[in-house]
């Protein structure tokens, strides 16, 4: 097959995640895979740099598997604040339309809405190509401005009514299909993909311990992600003066950057934790397994709330493969899929809490243990990239012949 994925975000330089996962495990079955993005974290090289409508081609793309290769396609966009959007709405349905001319497209997985969804599914039904939407978001919910929200809202619907299959990655995002109207028969889970034989117990984390001051004597927190503001690390950090009158030997290491940095390094300060509480900044995703092994106890202290309750935080299920016990809020994007204890997970609802069970956590080895071995074992069971990307394969072999045999009806 030759697929095209069509996102909305720098492929290049968003964290490893979902479209990387899939798009490169197909590359890795023998299919020809390109993908179309925007590079959402421009800036400006300078006053007079205001970008170009032009494309540029990246070949051999791969991020999350040696061996892999996806051919990127990146549409030109106008780099001003307002104009860099819409002006990409415009050179993504060029450039979609051209590589659906050119390419011999079968399928195409798309992930974005607001950006380039409808146009993707217009071109689609134009050279009759079935498009599977992949939901790993409820995107209107991430819309930062209110009055955008309605809008995007709308425009989700219309997008996911008009294509040929839509693929959750959680229980909720596809119930949130089913109530938005979409045919249950066009609703499929799929879930997240994880790299087990990268994301696996024993790694080496000799190297990243030494590089942050760590001693084998330590009893590690560990936390890897963007710091959203809704990150829960900061209640989390408050609680942990706590945590080291119980357990002196423990050290709490942020493995992430974000919009919340700021504020967390000044609690940090205030709470005089400099030498406990580490902010390590993005590292390189090869390095993940190292942190994830350093770890004692794993944790994502997410807030609970209308707009977090349905988040998929795919880091559990990279902890959890690394056989690390994890502490985590109770958010229904992650409770469906590893339901508890017997999974490898304590799910909390407060910082507090949270805490509570760290302290017992890092006190208890047998404990840790018990958490350990179940959830590993469940997640390389289900969770597999190898075994996602055969039910993708599958999905889209289906979509395929569907659309042909419509095709021949409309013929006769």
């Amino acid at each position: 097959m030759n697929v095209l994925f069509v996102h909305e975000v720098d492929w290049l330089a968003k964290v490893v995640f979902d479209m990387h996962f899939l798009a490169e495990s197909l590359s890795l079955l023998g299919h020809k895979v390109f993908a179309i993005d925007y590079e959402s974290m421009w800036r400006r090289d300078g006053p007079f740099d205001f970008g170009n409508l032009r494309t540029r081609q990246v070949e051999g793309v791969s991020r999350a598997f040696p061996g892999a290769s996806v051919c990127l396609r990146r549409p030109g966009f106008i780099k001003l604040p307002g104009l860099s959007r819409l002006s990409v709405a415009f050179t993504h349905y060029f450039e979609i339309q051209k590589m659906l001319r050119e390419r011999d497209i079968d399928a195409i997985m798309l992930y974005a809405v607001p950006t380039s969804g409808l146009q993707t599914v217009h071109l689609a039904r134009k050279f009759n190509i079935p498009v599977v939407f992949r939901s790993i978001d409820i995107v209107h919910v991430l819309v930062p401005y209110p009055v955008l929200r309605q809008v995007t809202k709308f425009l989700e619907k219309r997008v996911y009514s008009s294509v040929d299959m839509v693929l959750p990655d959680t229980p909720q995002y596809a119930r949130y299909m089913l109530g938005l109207g979409i045919a249950e028969s066009r609703v499929k889970l799929l879930p997240f993909p994880v790299d087990t034989g990268l994301f696996r117990p024993s790694v080496d984390c000799t190297e990243v311990r030494q590089k942050w001051g760590l001693t084998e004597q330590d009893l590690v927190i560990v936390f890897i992600g963007t710091l959203f503001e809704f990150s829960g690390l900061d209640a989390f950090i408050h609680e942990f003066p706590r945590i080291k009158k119980e357990v002196p030997p423990a050290k709490l290491l942020i493995v992430g950057d974000g919009p919340q940095r700021a504020r967390l390094e000044g609690i940090i300060a205030e709470l005089d934790l400099g030498k406990e509480v580490i902010i390590t900044g993005f590292q390189p995703y090869p390095t993940m397994p190292q942190y994830i092994n350093l770890a004692t106890v794993c944790i994502n202290p997410f807030v609970i709330s209308d707009d977090t309750m349905d988040i998929f935080p795919a880091k559990i299920m990279q902890y959890v493969a690394c056989g690390k016990a994890t502490v985590a809020t109770a958010l229904r994007g992650i409770t469906t899929l590893l339901p508890g204890e017997s999974h490898g997970v304590v799910y909390v609802t407060s910082a507090a809490d949270m805490a509570t069970e760290v302290i017992s956590l890092l006190g208890s080895a047998e404990r840790r243990r018990k958490l350990e071995c179940g959830g590993a074992d469940h997640v390389r069971q289900t969770y597999s990239y190898e075994n996602i990307a055969h039910q993708l394969e599958v999905i889209l072999e289906e979509v395929i012949r569907e659309k042909q045999h419509e095709a021949a009806s409309r013929r006769t």
